[in-house]
């Protein structure tokens, strides 16, 4: 059996982040902002072959990153230098 959220606890956690000093001002970025990003670094390092190697990465795999292939995963979000994080829905 599936567990549905409760709208009263959302409503109680929006005014507890609200009133507190929970967080901090931080960019948010969705999965094409992430793909955005990736295309630049890739241009800085020069190829997707350059920037796989760099990080670690599978060519195929950042190549199938940018052409929107394959989701965006942990080990890319940190070869971008970036961090999960989560956000409160309002």
């Amino acid at each position: 059996m599936a567990l549905r959220p409760n709208p009263k606890h959302r409503k109680e956690n929006a005014e507890l982040i609200a009133e507190s000093d929970l967080g901090r001002n931080a960019h948010i970025f969705e999965n094409a902002d992430i793909i955005r990003l990736l295309g630049a670094a890739i241009e800085r390092e020069g190829s997707i072959t350059a920037f796989a190697k760099r990080h670690g990465l599978h060519r195929t795999d950042v190549n199938n990153f940018l052409n929107g292939r394959r989701p965006v995963t942990s080990s890319l979000v940190k070869a971008l230098g970036l961090r999960k994080v989560y956000v409160a829905d309002q």
